[in-house]
Parts: structure tokens; sequence; C-alpha cells
């Protein structure tokens, strides 16, 4: 029945693109731009800087930082930091990959695996505060507010998350080394542009049959919004922004869309988790949980600190895009920085430990 329903969803999918290449082409298009113009700028940077922290050795000295509360907290041994840490600041999927990689080198059990994807892959500062915040929403502060809150969400579900299937086995405690022989920068370059492809690769596909199936189908603009974003959050969020209707209802939406991540996303966590052996029921319950609690905290936040709609609302797309373009180039810089200095004091800490 999986390959039947499989051959069934291709089919369709083949036969509304020849039914309609010209639309094909230009929504394509449009999604290419909006990887070139959002996506890249925001994420591959960071790409780079969570691949330096992975080769370099870093995520060791994560894990013993860690190791207080990773335990107690979420169930998971201080091996986890590093899928936890490389969650919260970097971007889809990058949680998810370095999750599988911790259960391949046997750092944690199966179980503990599960637990981190439901709350580690999320959406990283630069998307939100520069892509949303800025380039969508034209204020730093919605930025700010939205990543906040999707910070909140994911923590919440980590707690929830402790308690599935508490009485299995937990890994023993482990360290880990680096186990990459090749120059640091060059590795982390290889497989950042190798991540940024899928994403941008899965983004155009999603955002282009979605397109297409929602021209079918008569909708509204809120629920043609919606649908777009739970098939590709990028562009569901770029429309979301473009709605006739008022900004809390649509820093509302938007907080759920980023926390949800869209079926691109959950496609790009299922090519990385395929041959592992890991369960995604605990990711997919995670993620809905995820939605609903930053819909939560961005509501109270937005009650304790309301926001009006910005001055800035009457420029025209060019410069949103260059705006958002600066902003998250400039705060990539920064986060850059920091993360090199630590890199480096990761890897000149495990060359002394090895001497």
């Amino acid at each position: 029945m999986k390959k039947i329903l499989t051959y069934i969803i291709v089919c369709s999918v083949t036969i509304i693109l020849v039914l309609n290449p010209d639309k094909s082409v230009y929504y394509a298009r449009n999604s290419l731009g909006l990887c070139a113009e959002i996506i890249i700028p925001s994420l591959f940077p960071f790409f780079v800087c969570s691949g330096l922290l992975v080769y370099s050795g870093f995520c060791e000295l994560l894990a013993k930082l860690f190791s207080p509360v990773m335990k107690p907290v979420f169930n998971v041994n201080s091996s986890g930091a590093s899928a936890f840490v490389l969650g919260i600041i970097s971007g889809y999927p990058l949680g998810a990959v370095t999750t599988c990689q911790l259960y391949r080198g046997m750092y944690v059990s199966k179980t503990e695996a599960e637990r981190l994807l439901a709350f580690c892959n999320n959406s990283g500062p630069l998307f939100i505060m520069g892509a949303v915040g800025v380039a969508m929403y034209h204020s730093t502060r919605a930025g700010i507010i939205l990543y906040i809150a999707h910070i909140l969400g994911a923590l919440t579900v980590g707690l929830l998350a402790r308690f599935y299937k508490t009485k299995d086995f937990c890994a023993p405690r482990s360290t880990i080394t680096m186990q990459n022989t090749s120059p640091i920068f060059s590795s982390a370059v290889t497989s950042s542009v190798q991540s940024i492809l899928t994403v941008c690769a899965t983004v155009v596909f999603c955002s282009v049959i979605s397109s297409l199936m929602l021209d079918v189908i008569s909708v509204n603009s809120y629920l043609k919004a919606i649908i777009n974003g739970v098939c590709e959050f990028v562009s569901g969020l770029n429309n979301v922004s473009a709605l006739d209707t008022d900004l809390v209802s649509k820093l509302l939406i938007s907080s759920w869309i980023c926390a949800f991540a869209g079926i691109s996303v959950h496609l790009q966590v299922m090519s990385v988790v395929g041959d592992s052996g890991l369960s995604l029921k605990p990711y997919i319950f995670g993620k809905l949980l995820h939605g609903f609690f930053s819909v939560f905290y961005t509501y109270i936040i937005l009650r304790l600190m309301p926001i009006s709609q910005t001055v800035f609302s009457v420029i025209n797309q060019e410069r949103r895009i260059s705006a958002g373009f600066y902003i998250s180039s400039g705060f990539c810089v920064t986060c850059v920085a920091i993360l090199t200095i630590l890199s480096v004091a990761g890897l000149i800490f495990k060359l002394k430990k090895s001497v």
C-alpha cells in the first residue's frame, strides 16, 4: 500500500507539472529568488560556523558544560548538548543532522536521539530575526519576539519529551572526539554547501507543487497562506506577512509556521534520519506541540509588550529584501566571529588534552 500510494502521489505531481509548464517555471523562478535573497544569506554562513564547531571538537566542551543540565532537565546524557545548542543557534535541519551523528557514533541511545529530535531541530536566529523580522515585517522587535517564543516553545517540548519511554535504556556517558582528519574549514564549507543545496532544492520543489495545487483549489488568501506555510514555510511566511489583517494575527500565524516548519523541512529531516532506524513519530508530534506552544508564548509576549504596525510598511519589495539581507549579514558576521573564537578554543582544548 505504501508503494502504491507513493506511485500515485509521484505520478499526480508529474502530471500537474506537465500540464502547467509556464506556471511551474514562474513559481520555480520566484522560489529561487527567495532562496538567493533570504535563505542563503540567512543560513549558509551559520551552517559553516556550525560545521566549524562540530569538526573542531568544540562539542566535547559543550558536553561538559551542559552535563549538569541535559540529564536532569531533558533526560538525555550530556553528549546531547551539541544537538541542543546547535539546534537553537543554527537552523533547519542542522539539529536533526547533529542528533543523527550522535546516534550513529553511539553517544546517545535510540530513545535519547528520538527525544532530541522532538525539540532540537529549530529555526535559527538569523532567519527569524533577519529574514522574517526585518525583511518580511520590517521590524527587528517582531523578529526578536518570534525568536524568543520559538525557543521557549522548543524548551517546553524538551521538558515534555523527557517522559518519552522513560524506562528505556540510556546510553552511558561517552566522550565526543573529532574523527574528521581533513582540513576543518574545508570540511565545514563542503558539508554546508551540500546542506544549503538540499534546503534550497526542497524549498523550490515544495513551493512549486503547493502553489500549483492552490491554483486548482479555490480558497481565500488567509487559508492559502496557511496551506502554503504547511507545505513550504519560507514562502508561506512571506505570504502571511503580506496578508491584509492586523499585525498580531500575522505574527501568531508566523510563529506557528516557524515552529511547525512545514513539509519541506520534514522531508529534509526524513532524508537525514531515513537510514538511522530512528522513529519520526516523536519528531512530528514534537513539531505540532512546538507550534502550539510558540503561538501561546508569542501571544503572552505581545500582551506584555504590544507592538504596532511599523511605519516602514510602505517600502517596496526590493528595499525590504535588501534590509533583511544587510541586517542578517551583519548579525551573521558577529556570530561568525564569536563562533570562530569558540571553535579555536575548542580545538586548543582538544590539542592540550591529547598532549
